[in-house]
C-alpha cells in the first residue's frame, strides 16, 4: 500500500506540474498576442493618418483653384489680360 500512496503522490505532483506549465505557456502566449495587437493598432493608426493626408490631397486636386494653379505653373498659361514676365538673368 505504501508504494501505491507514493505513486499516487508522484502522479498528483506531476499533474499539478503539468497544469502549472500549461498555465504559464498560456500566459506567455497571451502576452505575445497583446503585444502584437498593440503593434498592429499603432500601425493602423499610422495608416489611417496617411490615408487622411492622401484623401485631403485628392480633395484639394479636385478644386478649380488647384487646376488653375497647376495650369499656370506647369504649362505657363496666363489669364486674359495678364502680361508674361520673362527672367533673362539666367538664374
Amino acid at each position: 500500500m505504501k508504494i501505491g500512496k507514493v505513486a499516487l503522490r508522484v502522479l498528483l505532483a506531476l499533474f499539478i506540474g503539468l497544469i502549472s506549465f500549461t498555465l504559464y505557456r498560456q500566459q506567455v502566449m497571451m502576452a505575445n498576442i497583446e503585444k502584437n495587437i498593440a503593434r498592429q493598432e499603432q500601425e493602423l493608426e499610422k495608416v489611417m493618418e496617411e490615408n487622411e493626408k492622401l484623401t485631403n490631397l485628392v480633395d484639394s486636386t479636385n478644386t478649380e483653384d488647384y487646376t488653375i494653379r497647376s495650369a499656370r505653373s506647369r504649362l505657363g498659361l496666363l489669364r486674359p489680360g495678364e502680361i508674361p514676365v520673362i527672367d533673362s538673368s539666367g538664374d
